[in-house]
């Protein structure tokens, strides 16, 4: 017979699909670095591209516009033209604590490097 853990019973149903759900969302490459930035306190393009070295230009502004499709993130223009600067959404706050959660996991358990390679194949 296997011992179940303390956990069991404690997942509503279709917690799986849920899991999945949110993994994809945030767990593209750089994505959950960049709301993290955001998060964080980067507003602008270049202040986010800056707190997530080692992203290129396409795909951050790729992962801006699926964070921002997704209702994680709000686009705003400033008053200068060409100046856009994001913030998080009430959504994209309400992920703070899972994305703590999710990184004091890796240090933890991962070491937590912060080493490029650590991140995987690009998605």
């Amino acid at each position: 017979m296997t011992q179940q853990s303390s956990t069991s019973g404690q997942w509503p149903p279709g917690h799986c699909l849920g899991l999945q759900q949110a993994l994809e969302l945030i767990g593209g490459r750089w994505t959950g670095s960049i709301l993290l930035a955001v998060l964080s306190g980067a507003r602008r393009f270049s202040d986010i591209r800056v707190a997530v070295p080692g992203v290129s230009d396409r795909l951050l502004c790729d992962r801006l516009r699926r964070l921002e499709a997704e209702g994680l993130l709000e686009r705003h223009s400033a008053t200068d033209p060409g100046l856009v600067g994001y913030a998080p959404t009430e959504a994209g706050q309400a992920l703070v604590p899972a994305l703590r959660a999710l990184s004091e996991w890796t240090t933890h358990w991962r070491g937590g490097t912060g080493r490029e390679s650590d991140t995987g194949p690009d998605r």
